[in-house]
């Protein structure tokens, strides 16, 4: 427990009262400081968490607002003790609503007197703790509020690299046009998209989705994006036409493998495909990626076949490669399950089904895209939302 050291202030007219209560306090061990004004406790007052003031209720009256509000913030900054009259009993109740830390009445004796100190003592060490306790508290709100400017300043600088990873969007390529958009949840992303044609024939894209939000989920899009470069680096550097032609033949069982050995407990849902455009030929396949891609021809939208698990789970996982000859018109939609959470419908069967509604018309390139399914009208959407668009021959 604090004590409570230092003088005694007496603050009032140098009478009998103040004398006998002089005297009381000296009684009780304590030695004692008089001064005739208020003003002077800014002075004289050498702690005020510690050191009691002693004001005559005679010369702090409370019957006005403003005399109340005078003694509420005396009792705020200091340990004020009213020693009170017998004709100002009936004022004890406002003295202590205002913050008395305690209340001498006439006559007071020797132990009463330390028990008002004890009381005091008491009040004293709350304060002290309370002191103690905003000081900490307003310390660690500084070190978070530093904390969370570095982070800001760290996703930011993430969202950068992550931008500067994404391909150029639109990308023409003869009557071939790939584009893609990413709407992220938070600064940066889980959602992830790569394309790029290679050798002057074959376009090869991928549609990731990270478990997760967040950094974490946006630093494995960066392993990803290395991972699969390599991976067409080596196909570009050889000229292999015969892997290009079979691709994505073992990719996804790659990636698995190469998440597994990270460690981090981090899996995704991928498409991955590859288009011949000489043949116009197209074979993906799917990783657990919802909604399945969507193939839109004619005013007409619907699902492709195609299923598997998703990457970075299950160690002698496989993945199907599905194959289908494009049409002359066609537009090829990949879309994260975020974009579930912009239609209304209760059940997933039942969303499936509107999105092709909104879809099968008007989809021509991504911002019509975009706003068939109402992505530039949410500011802060739940989960990563992306969209990546292949066409060819679609009417503007």
């Amino acid at each position: 427990m604090s004590e409570t050291k230092g003088l005694v202030l007496l603050i009032g007219e140098n009478d009998v009262r103040l004398q006998t209560a002089k005297a009381d306090f000296h009684s009780a061990g304590r030695e004692c400081l008089a001064a005739q004004d208020i003003q002077a406790i800014a002075t004289v007052c050498t702690d005020p968490l510690t050191q009691p003031i002693v004001l005559f209720s005679e010369n702090t009256a409370v019957s006005t607002p403003e005399q109340s509000e005078l003694l509420r913030k005396l009792c705020e900054g200091y340990l004020i003790i009213i020693a009170l009259r017998e004709e100002d009993k009936a004022y004890l109740a406002d003295y202590f609503r205002l913050g008395a830390a305690d209340v001498i009445l006439e006559g007071a004796g020797q132990a009463d007197i330390e028990s008002t100190l004890l009381r005091v003592n008491n009040l004293a060490d709350a304060r002290q703790y309370a002191q103690a306790y905003s000081a900490e508290l307003e310390r660690t709100n500084d070190e978070l509020q530093e904390s969370l400017r570095l982070l800001k300043q760290d996703q930011l600088a993430g969202l950068e690299v992550q931008k500067s990873l994404m391909p150029e969007s639109p990308l023409k390529f003869g009557d071939y046009e790939i584009s893609h958009s990413i709407t992220p949840s938070l600064y940066l992303s889980g959602d992830f998209v790569g394309y790029n044609f290679v050798l002057g024939r074959y376009l090869l894209f991928y549609f990731a989705d990270v478990s997760g939000h967040g950094a974490s989920s946006a630093f494995v899009t960066v392993l990803l994006r290395f991972m699969i470069g390599r991976v067409i680096r080596r196909h570009q550097l050889e000229k292999d036409y015969v892997a290009l032609a079979h691709a994505p033949d073992g990719l996804i069982e790659h990636i698995n493998s190469q998440l597994l050995a990270t460690g981090l407990g981090k899996h995704l849902t991928i498409v991955a495909g590859s288009l011949d455009t000489e043949t116009n030929r197209l074979r993906y396949v799917v990783g657990a990626q919802q909604p399945q891609p969507i193939l839109i021809t004619n005013g007409k939208a619907e699902y492709l076949p195609g299923k598997g698990k998703p990457a970075g789970i299950f160690e002698e996982a496989s993945w199907q490669v599905e194959e289908i000859s494009l049409p002359d018109n066609f537009a090829f939609v990949l879309l994260s399950d975020g974009v579930f959470d912009l239609i209304p419908d209760k059940d997933l069967a039942a969303k499936e089904q509107t999105l092709l509604s909104y879809l099968a018309t008007g989809s021509n390139d991504i911002d019509s895209l975009k706003e068939k399914i109402f992505l530039d009208y949410i500011e802060d959407p739940q989960d990563d939302i992306s969209v990546l668009l292949l066409s060819r021959g679609m009417a503007k």
